[in-house]
């Protein structure tokens, strides 16, 4: 170990070295299978993974991807027609509304809670102050492109995150594709 080594920051590279080798398998395994929807729908989940949810071939797809470190891989699961039921999150600011470090900043927004086929449920969330959202079309799906990327390559680091002005507009996006 050098003077200038760091452990955590070596540690963070294997991850995204891993994160990334399980996303190129994935876009390879898709590119063979010849699934290329136009435009897809992300959103970054509580623990730091992804969902993302388009149509194809007249089905409903989810793409679900494991969060930064966990031993996860990308799922692809189709649906004839998704069941989604839409909860209202709502949480006050506390103290100064987070400015300069005091209190809790607010979230607003919606939680889809979508029924999986094992029966379990997943939730998309778009809560502004929490989350991250993204809609990609091709050839620019950073998770569908078969070319490794550099850097930082985790996805959920390039969506955007989810302005109280934009929620309405995103909200509006995400019911067109949840109930399509």
């Amino acid at each position: 170990m050098g003077f200038f080594s760091n452990p955590q920051e070596a540690e963070r590279k294997a991850n995204l070295k891993k994160m990334e080798d399980k996303r190129l398998a994935f876009a390879q395994a898709m590119e063979t299978r010849g699934f290329k929807p136009e435009k897809m729908l992300f959103s970054q989940l509580d623990n730091g993974g992804l969902l993302a949810v388009c149509r194809f071939e007249g089905r409903q797809w989810l793409i679900l991807g494991p969060g930064f470190g966990e031993d996860g891989e990308f799922e692809l699961e189709g649906f004839d027609r998704l069941s989604v039921r839409a909860e209202e999150v709502r949480v006050k600011s506390e103290g100064m509304g987070g400015m300069f470090g005091f209190g809790k900043k607010g979230q607003h927004g919606v939680e889809y809670h979508i029924a999986r086929a094992d029966g379990s449920e997943v939730v998309m969330p778009f809560v502004a102050g929490r989350n991250a959202w993204a809609e990609y079309v091709l050839p620019k799906n950073p998770l569908l492109s078969t070319r490794r990327r550099r850097g930082d390559a985790n996805i959920v680091w390039d969506l955007k995150p989810i302005d109280g002005g934009q929620l309405q507009k995103i909200l509006e996006t995400a019911e067109a594709y949840l109930n399509a």
